[in-house]
């Protein structure tokens, strides 16, 4: 399909703007650490009744810059993990700060039980994407009969299957496998199609680069007539 290659594109300059945003928000952290020397000197030359409101707001600021290194971690790996990571610093932080009562504290337990649920029944990676273009391939095919039998050139290096070699761009792009992830090594497209339980690779779509241009010259000279 030819937006596989729009969205390869589109997926670059996003990646490409994340990384400016995560060096920004990186840069505002070396700049506020700073403060933290700041409440500790305030927390040594207040009496004992202040100097608790004051740590109050010096473990606020502390989880607060916490959250934002993570945040930052987030953007650079797109991971279930890191995501669980972020949210429960975040769910962590309104705990130990702003939590007054019993029912702060039993919002955000069942906030955190909801979460790692969330986790473990939903995200198990169901197909939903179905290319049906002749173009999808078992994950477990050895890479020599996929160039072989259907007239691929893919350099895999030392991976022995697909699905060995599209995990090792997903490695390499740090990210990570669910179905509908697109990956590519400047030649092919590389889609994945289906998931087995366990988080296990099952269908990849493969399409050259080169072959997606001409469809779309000849799209575009039909249009024309």
């Amino acid at each position: 399909m030819n937006r596989n290659r729009y969205l390869v594109t589109l997926l670059k300059l996003v990646n490409i703007f994340e990384i400016v945003v995560s060096v920004l928000l990186i840069a505002g952290v070396i700049v506020s650490v700073p403060d933290i020397m700041k409440y500790y000197f305030k927390i040594i030359t207040s009496d004992a009744g202040s100097s608790y409101e004051i740590f109050q707001h010096f473990l606020s600021h502390v989880l607060l810059l916490v959250i934002a290194i993570e945040f930052v971690v987030l953007m650079i790996a797109h991971t279930d993990t890191n995501i669980i990571h972020l949210i429960l610093l975040v769910i962590s932080r309104k705990m130990l700060v702003y939590s007054d009562n019993m029912l702060d504290l039993l919002v955000a337990t069942i906030a955190i039980a909801v979460l790692f649920a969330v986790r473990k029944f939903l995200l198990t990676g169901v197909n939903m994407v179905t290319d049906g273009e002749g173009n999808e391939y078992s994950a477990s095919i050895p890479m020599k009969v996929l160039n072989k039998r259907y007239g691929f050139d893919i350099e895999a290096g030392e991976t022995t299957t697909i699905g060995g070699y599209v995990t090792s761009l997903l490695i390499k792009n740090a990210e990570e496998a669910e179905v509908g992830v697109i990956v590519e090594d400047g030649e092919y497209i590389f889609q994945i199609v289906k998931m087995a339980s366990g988080g296990v690779i099952e269908t990849v779509s493969v399409e050259r680069i080169d072959e997606k241009i001409k469809e779309e010259e000849e799209n575009k000279n039909i249009n024309k007539d």
